[in-house]
């Protein structure tokens, strides 16, 4: 009904707030004038710089009239009987935080009993709060997303990602880049506070606020974590080295790894320097960088022959088996073909001559001329 009063006056203020009590406010300061610029001072303080600039934008290019005076009276009459609703509504307000201690003391200890009442009634009481998981309590509340809040003339500063819980004193007092994070967990919180008063109820036990105290301080003292600086890394000194040889143990497995890094006859020459002789050019001898015992005439020493150490060969069953592949002739075709037995001692076969036996077999029984013959033993 106001807006349709006040169309003929100023049809694009609709629009631009969308809050009635903004709405309301903002004609009772600008009545019938024309000119909204000189109502910029007093509509600074119910809206916002964007809001007053937008509005005098649109006031200087509306296509409305002034108001008679028969309309501008009924105008004000009903702005009248909405400043009536509006003390009304403040009064019930009041009476239901005065009685939300008693019904839910735990809710209202964690978030406030204006905000626990707000919650009660979007939800529908304190048996629905329950039902509702800790994700979407962050959500009651929310206000959706218009054309007039995305160009900036949103009458709630809420934000879009969160609900009433966003008003909350404990998420409030948090700094912006935590503020999500603090209304995840104070919706958590106020899940099991909710269900706790829910219990409390049901079963007849008398309602306390215990749980909803020990909540708030526990996340009041999370949050003043959370904007501690974080802690310097310590910077630790490295242990004492021990320098101590320590024992090694014996056996198969360390002596072959000793001959498997022991240094060869070759490496030998090369580390050894013989007394007053120079070799190669003057840098690389002073660097280091040459041959040893290797390039002078007493190198030749290298090519005496060495005993070379060998172990004992294990007598399991692989090595077994090793070896008679390696004697078998099995591996490669750089094998040998004789076997050593003991008791032929070298033995020779001529292929040639196991061929030419059984050449003569087959011409005796499967020749043309053979004719017949028994193979029975002659007697």
């Amino acid at each position: 009904e106001l807006c349709h009063q006040y169309n003929p006056k100023f049809p694009e203020l609709e629009e631009l707030l969308t809050d009635p009590f903004k709405y309301r406010a903002a004609i009772g300061i600008i009545q019938n004038e024309m000119d909204v610029t000189k109502s910029n001072e007093e509509l600074n303080e119910i809206l916002t710089s964007n809001q007053i600039i937008t509005i005098s934008v649109a006031g200087s290019t509306t296509s409305g009239r002034p108001l008679t005076d028969d309309e501008l009276r009924s105008l004000n009459a009903t702005c009248s009987y909405l400043d009536e609703l509006k003390s009304i509504q403040t009064e019930l307000t009041a009476f239901v935080e005065s009685r939300m201690e008693r019904w839910a003391p735990s809710v209202c200890a964690l978030v406030g009993p204006s905000l626990a009442a707000q919650l009660l009634a979007s939800t529908g009481g304190l048996a629905e709060l329950t039902k509702i998981p800790a994700c979407n309590l962050q959500l009651v509340g929310k206000h959706k997303s218009t054309s007039a809040s995305r160009g900036g003339m949103a009458t709630q500063v809420r934000s879009q990602h969160a609900g009433y819980l966003m008003e909350c004193p404990l998420v409030a007092s948090a700094p912006n880049y935590l503020k999500m994070k603090a209304v995840k967990a104070v919706a958590g919180k106020l899940a099991l506070a909710a269900r706790t008063d829910h219990v409390n109820v049901e079963s007849g036990r008398k309602r306390t606020s215990a749980v909803g105290r020990k909540f708030h301080d526990e996340l009041r003292a999370k949050f003043g974590k959370w904007e501690e600086p974080d802690k310097t890394q310590v910077v630790k000194a490295l242990p004492k080295p021990d320098l101590e040889t320590k024992k090694r143990r014996g056996g198969r497995r360390i002596r072959r790894l000793k001959e498997r890094f022991e240094e060869t006859e070759m490496m030998k020459q090369a580390n050894r320097r013989a007394f007053s002789a120079e070799s190669g050019e003057y840098g690389d001898d002073a660097m280091g960088l040459t041959l040893g015992m290797l390039d002078t005439k007493e190198g030749g020493a290298m090519r005496n022959t060495v005993e070379k150490r060998k172990m004992r060969q294990a007598n399991t069953k692989a090595s077994r088996k090793r070896a008679v592949q390696m004697s078998s002739g099995a591996t490669n075709g750089l094998a040998s073909s004789m076997v050593f037995t003991p008791v032929q001692g070298l033995e020779l076969v001529n292929p040639d001559a196991n061929r030419e036996r059984i050449r003569q077999a087959n011409a005796k029984w499967f020749s043309d001329n053979a004719g017949f013959q028994s193979a029975l033993p002659k007697k």
